[in-house]
């Protein structure tokens, strides 16, 4: 008798306690939303939290531990990870404005038009919610967004193995590439080694054929001019330590967006563990008193 080999299950322990809901776009792509509801007394404000590009819980874990005690929370996984159903057709047509626009029907089909409602974002999750904003698909009481990616600094040779790579190749040698290239130009592996493994997780778990046209996109990308049209309070959080999410790029984006404030963490860790927290509660307080009306 041949035994299958079972899959191995990477969830946390939290992660595991996420309600799994899909939603179906008009296009007919399907995204998952783990909904959070472990709170006795919730409070008034509801989190939506838009992770970045192929990123799993892991990275938020600790964000997660800290807010679902007080809060309703949504995790919104977008179309081009590995929990989303997407039409065959759709896999390689998967654009970042899709994504945008995903975050808009899942808003109306969880119901927050006339609730207190917060978007908590990293990265990617950034790009595609500033997009969004800037069309006024929807509005937040307020937004969040750790270091949003305005714009992506993808290489041609980057570019290029990504199309003519097959996808079976590119998932056996990305993740020591990867790995070592990343490790070299942006992360300090000694310093936070748990943000390297987020990133080995969130390739293995990927589905190469959604997530290869999805980056694609990132060549040559940049949207400077939405920015300034998003009128919804927001707290930009920048990582002065951080390679990966460039404090430049984000003070650019506070000084471009009229309704914003903008606060260095310092580090990725603190802009995804308790600092985080400490920051949306005071952005609460600020939202609460109508600092932003004035």
């Amino acid at each position: 008798m041949v035994r299958r080999k079972q899959k191995q299950d990477n969830r946390t322990e939290l992660e595991k306690k996420g309600l799994p809901r899909y939603f179906t776009m008009t296009d007919g792509a399907q995204v998952r939303v783990l909904e959070f509801n472990l709170a006795e007394k919730p409070n008034d404000y509801v989190i939506i939290l838009i992770p970045g590009f192929l990123t799993v819980f892991q990275s938020w874990q600790r964000v997660m531990e800290l807010l679902t005690p007080e809060f309703r929370v949504f995790y919104l996984e977008s179309r081009e990870k590995v929990s989303s159903i997407v039409p065959r057709k759709l896999e390689r047509k998967i654009k970042l404005t899709n994504m945008a626009h995903d975050i808009k029907e899942v808003v109306q089909q969880i119901e927050m038009n006339g609730q207190k409602y917060i978007t908590l974002t990293s990265s990617t999750g950034g790009n595609i919610l500033t997009e969004a904003l800037s069309k006024e698909w929807f509005h937040p009481t307020g937004a969040i967004m750790v270091g949003p990616a305005i714009e992506f600094h993808i290489s041609l040779f980057a570019f290029i193995v990504s199309i003519i790579v097959p996808n079976f190749i590119k998932q056996g040698i990305l993740i020591p590439a990867v790995k070592w290239y990343v490790s070299r130009r942006f992360v300090n592996t000694e310093a936070e080694p748990e943000q390297m493994e987020k990133y080995i997780r969130a390739l293995k778990e990927a589905n190469m054929r959604k997530a290869m046209p999805t980056f694609r996109r990132f060549y040559r990308y940049s949207i400077w001019d939405m920015p300034p049209k998003v009128k919804t309070p927001t707290l930009l959080l920048g990582a002065s330590s951080d390679g990966m999410h460039t404090t430049q790029e984000c003070l650019r984006t506070h000084e471009l967006m009229p309704n914003s404030i903008y606060v260095d963490l310092g580090s990725n860790k603190a802009t995804h563990s308790d600092p985080l927290i400490e920051e949306l509660k005071k952005f609460i307080i600020r939202l609460d008193n109508g600092e932003f009306d004035k």
